[in-house]
C-alpha cells in the first residue's frame, strides 16, 4: 500500500497523507449530503412581493400667475383616472374640507389617456389675483354619474402661485395592503388583500394589471370582490392558478360595484414589488 505522510513535509514540498485525503473526502460528503437537504439558491420555491394601496387618483397643480397680462396658469397632471374618463374641472369658494360654496371659476373639462394620465393646461384671464381659500375641484362626468358627484380630486388654492396637490376627497379615500406568494412548482399565486376606509356594505371588484398605478395597464389575474363590512374594512383570500412569474403588475381596486362605467374607477392602487 502507498503511504505518504499526512501535511509532512518532503524536500521542502507540503504534501496531503492518507489521513488528509479522508478528511476531504468526509468533508466533500458533508456538504453534498447538506445540499441535498436545501433546494439550491435561485431553484424553484416560493417568491414573495406585496403591495402599499394608496388613495387614487393623486396629482399636482402648478399655479402661476401673471399680474399684468391678469392671467391665471394651471397646470395638471394626475394619475390613477379611469382610461377614458373625462373630468369637469372648476375653481370653487371654500376650502377642499368646507362645504362647498360659488363656483368662481369653470376650467376647460379634462380627458383621460389610455393608461389614466391627464396633463393639461388650463388658463384663466382678467383675474385680479390667486383665489384665497378656494377649492381646485376635478368631478366626474358624463352618463351614469350623479348630478350631486363629490368631487373626485381637490387642491386648496392659498393666494399663492406653486405646487398644489391634488388629492382623492374624503368620500373616495381607502388604502391597504395587498401580500401575494408564487409557488413556482405548483404555479399557484396566493393573494391577500386588506383595505380599510371603504364605505360599509360596499361592494369593490379587485385585480392584477400589468404596468403600474402611474401608467395603468391591462387586467392580468381578476380577483373576487371585496365587501365591506360594518367598519368600512375588507380582507380577501384567493389563489389564482397557472401563474409562472410575478411581473410588472400593480393591484387596484375599483369603486364598484361592477367592473364597468363609473364603478370601473380606480379607488386604491399600489405597485407591487418582490420581497428581497
Amino acid at each position: 500500500m502507498r503511504t505518504i505522510r499526512a501535511f509532512g513535509h518532503e524536500e521542502g514540498r507540503e504534501v496531503l497523507g492518507e489521513r488528509g485525503i479522508v478528511a476531504v473526502f468526509l468533508l466533500l460528503l458533508g456538504t453534498l449530503l447538506a445540499g441535498c437537504g436545501s433546494p439550491p439558491s435561485g431553484g424553484a420555491g416560493e417568491v414573495q412581493a406585496s403591495a402599499q394601496l394608496v388613495r387614487m387618483p393623486d396629482g399636482t397643480a402648478d399655479v402661476e400667475y401673471d399680474a399684468g397680462a391678469r392671467l391665471l396658469t394651471v397646470t395638471v397632471h394626475v394619475t390613477g383616472v379611469m382610461p377614458g374618463d373625462e373630468l369637469a374641472a372648476r375653481i370653487r369658494e371654500g376650502g377642499c374640507g368646507s362645504p362647498a360654496g360659488d363656483v368662481l371659476e369653470n376650467l376647460a373639462p379634462t380627458l383621460a389617456d389610455a393608461h389614466g394620465v391627464i396633463d393639461t393646461i388650463a388658463r384663466v384671464s382678467g383675474v385680479d389675483a390667486v383665489p384665497t381659500r378656494a377649492a381646485l375641484e376635478y368631478l366626474p362626468t358624463g352618463p351614469g354619474v350623479a348630478a350631486a358627484q363629490p368631487a373626485l380630486l381637490c387642491g386648496d388654492l392659498s393666494g399663492q402661485t406653486g405646487t398644489v396637490h391634488l388629492a382623492s376627497t374624503p368620500q373616495s379615500g381607502a388604502g391597504g395592503t395587498a401580500s401575494l406568494a408564487l409557488d413556482s412548482a405548483a404555479r399557484t399565486l396566493s393573494v391577500r388583500l386588506v383595505i380599510q376606509g371603504l364605505a360599509p356594505g360596499t361592494a369593490h371588484p379587485a385585480g392584477i394589471h400589468d404596468g403600474s398605478c402611474a401608467a395603468q395597464g391591462p387586467l392580468a389575474h381578476a380577483l373576487p370582490t371585496l365587501w365591506a363590512d360594518a367598519q368600512g374594512r375588507a380582507v380577501l383570500h384567493a389563489e389564482v392558478g397557472g401563474v409562472t412569474r410575478i411581473g410588472r403588475w400593480y393591484v387596484s381596486v375599483l369603486r364598484g360595484p361592477g367592473r364597468a362605467g363609473p364603478g370601473a374607477a380606480p379607488l386604491t392602487c399600489g405597485d407591487v414589488a418582490r420581497s428581497l
